[in-house]
């Protein structure tokens, strides 16, 4: 059950193949990059030559200026049409090459393009609408027409043109000034804001604009103006809403190509950035990374296929590197696929990697988590619905599901031993007579007399002798998994070369004789036995190895001769606190397993109270059969949600503090090889 095996692998590869190197790397997916040193390379005698003084490669800076100009093009492109990144690079993306570069060009032109009209448009009809407030503002002021110029925060102009003119006067003002044409003949309504007056007449002057002679009485605005405004403004919204349906069209119309595209500056962008870290010379780069053994020898021949055998590979095993057997370096962890136990590796990870050469306990959880809750939880329905969850999650039938597949089989292993333990205990939604008949017959048949149920856990005629079986077999259940997890310990620490605390730790073997002799110890009692005197020694002897711990593991680790400065009181102290630690260590940890049983109790308690109140519903309510059903089927729903939650919390607890505990003292890194990813905003 140990993780994956790895290698060391060192490269030395020509400047002018490390692109196509670093991008064969990241579409394998299975080389993690160790980042360069400032120092030489020290794994062997006599490293290959790299042509120079082996230093950070870096990138040149036309190199850089090109890298950050095409992911600002790619980023504006993004923003321009609002288009999304996948969630990951997909498999056979490549470099990009002339195409790739003249493709986002051309799209980024476009874009460009839609934009500024849909700017363009926007702007007027922002004018617009400032006019047309305007407009309506005065235009029922009584006020003489005259007067409204001193009095506006808008010039306006009425009078003709010549209709030749009329297009190069909307040209020369641009965006500063409206000119709404009110009639064929040229009379037009001019505006714009007082700091745009002296333009606005300078370019109607050119225009050979002859102002219009109004009625001295004539007060507000020309009416003409305000519906003029008006249906112009209609004009705009009508266009800038086909400006926004191009955008969107042509989105569409591209949004395969950016796919593809965007991937294929994603791996420019990842190769690049590996690149700028890189050691080597003018002509060589070297650098290492860890791959899993048995996909070495199909990578350094791909390799040797792309760089056309202009590339030199050496490999290492873990344990013939220096730095790996002093501890200064860590191995990385991959933990090896498992159909069912793999499920529960974010359960492992989220608490620590285990250490390279251990033991991968992501098994031994699956097991253990399965059994717990099966306990704590059993009812044959409820079980029925965690099954048909965790079905429903592992199909990914829906987006949102799809996100929690990952999570499928753990829901489909606990409701598949909730369903066991409820058939054994006779509770469906948690009703106890249902299965009663099933359970006698099958009784029947196996052993001669019939059962109510094969697992008694709610106490019957007063009588707790099952009862405290069941909890006695709770802790029996505490036994063997602290045992597993003792085993796994000495296991790990003996492979590791740390013999001493293998041998006389507190999870070592000195700590393991002592709680296996206390439990015999416990269960003799239990049985009417008593203590004899071959348990003296059976309890001394380890204790006392846990007392002299350090002095006994350097002899056992040929460590003899290094001094220690404690004192013997200092020594005397320490010894005896480890003592009593380990004493109160075993005996709490196997006393936690207790609520195991507590909480298996508890949902039987839950599920009669349940249909205990079923039974007054419909004894004292109208209708009662109706609210007997709603009260059962709203008490299964809080069982099964905030109970279930309650015990997958609770078997969670026992796995971190009780079992992982005792072999999880140091964690290791996991495996995290170079892929190829989008640029981070």
């Amino acid at each position: 059950m140990s993780p994956v095996a790895m290698r060391k692998l060192e490269l030395y590869v020509l400047s002018r193949d490390l692109d196509a190197v670093l991008e064969t790397l990241g579409r394998a997916g299975c080389f993690q990059l160790i980042p360069a040193k400032s120092e030489a390379p020290a794994l062997a005698s006599q490293p290959w030559p790299t042509g120079g003084v082996t230093r950070p490669i870096g990138r040149r800076a036309g190199e850089a200026s090109k890298l950050e100009c095409t992911l600002d093009a790619l980023r504006e492109l993004r923003e321009i049409l609002g288009l999304d990144l996948p969630t990951a690079v997909p498999p056979g993306a490549h470099m990009p090459g002339p195409q790739e570069e003249a493709l986002l060009a051309e799209f980024l032109a476009k874009a460009r393009g839609l934009e500024a009209a849909r700017r363009a448009l926007e702007e007027q009809r922002t004018r617009e609408r400032e006019a047309l407030a305007e407009a309506r503002a005065f235009a029922g002021l009584e006020l003489p027409f005259r007067e409204l110029d001193h009095l506006s925060f808008l010039a306006v102009r009425v009078g003709r043109v010549p209709p030749a003119e009329l297009e190069a006067l909307r040209a020369g003002l641009g965006p500063r000034a409206l000119v709404l044409p009110l009639d064929a003949e040229g009379t037009i309504v001019a505006a714009a804001s007082k700091k745009g007056r002296f333009a606005l007449d300078t370019e109607l002057e050119r225009a050979r604009f002859r102002p219009k002679e109004l009625p001295a009485d004539f007060k507000g605005l020309p009416s003409e103006v305000v519906s003029r405004l008006e249906a112009e403004l209609v004009t705009l919204d009508e266009s800038c809403a086909a400006a926004e349906t191009r955008k969107a069209d042509y989105r569409a119309s591209i949004d395969s190509s950016w796919q593809s595209l965007a991937a294929s500056f994603a791996v420019f962008a990842s190769v690049e950035r590996i690149k700028g870290g890189l050691e080597g010379s003018q002509q060589v780069a070297r650098f290492e990374g860890w791959v899993p053994r048995d996909r070495v020898a199909s990578l350094v021949a791909e390799l040797d296929r792309v760089a056309q055998g202009r590339v030199a590979i050496r490999s290492f095993a873990p344990e013939e590197l220096p730095s790996v057997r002093a501890g200064a370096e860590k191995v990385p962890v991959l933990l090896k696929r498992r159909a069912f136990a793999s499920s529960f590796e974010r359960l492992v990870v989220s608490y620590g990697a285990p250490l390279y050469g251990t033991v991968d306990p992501t098994p031994l959880v699956a097991f253990f988590f399965v059994l717990l809750f099966s306990i704590m939880f059993g009812d044959l329905g409820q079980g029925a619905v965690i099954f048909l969850v965790g079905l429903l999650l592992r199909r990914g039938a829906s987006p949102q599901l799809a996100k929690w597949r990952s999570f499928g089989p753990i829901f489909m292993g606990v409701g598949s031993g909730s369903m066991v333990m409820g058939f054994l205990d006779g509770t469906v939604f948690a009703n106890e007579q249902w299965l009663v008949p099933l359970s006698r017959t099958i009784s029947q048949a196996l052993w001669g007399r019939p059962l109510d149920r094969f697992i008694q856990v709610m106490p019957e005629g007063g009588s707790v002798q099952k009862l405290f079986a069941f909890f006695g077999f709770t802790l029996g259940l505490g036994v063997l998994m602290n045992s597993v997890g003792l085993v796994v310990n000495i296991y790990n620490k003996w492979r590791l070369g740390k013999r001493g605390e293998a041998l006389f730790s507190k999870t070592g073997l000195a700590g393991a004789l002592f709680f296996w002799w206390a439990v015999g110890l416990a269960v003799r009692v239990a049985l009417g036995s008593r203590p004899a005197l071959v348990d003296l020694p059976g309890f001394l002897l380890p204790l006392a190895a846990l007392f002299f711990e350090e002095p006994l593991g350097r002899l056992v680790e040929g460590r003899k001769g290094e001094a220690t400065e404690e004192g013997g009181l200092a020594f005397f102290i320490k010894g005896l606190v480890e003592v009593l630690e380990s004493v109160s260590y075993y005996f709490s940890n196997s006393l936690s397993f207790l609520r195991v049983g507590a909480f298996a109790l508890s949902h039987a308690v839950l599920s009669f109270i349940v249909f205990a109140m079923g039974d007054l519903v419909r004894a004292q309510a109208p209708g009662g059969i109706v609210w007997e059903i709603a009260v059962v089927v709203i008490g299964n729903a809080v069982i099964l949600v905030l109970e279930g939650m309650i015990v997958a919390i609770q078997v969670v607890r026992l796995q971190y503090y009780e079992f992982f505990s005792k072999f999880f003292t140091e964690t290791g890194t996991l495996f995290a090889p170079f892929r190829f990813e989008y640029p981070k905003e």
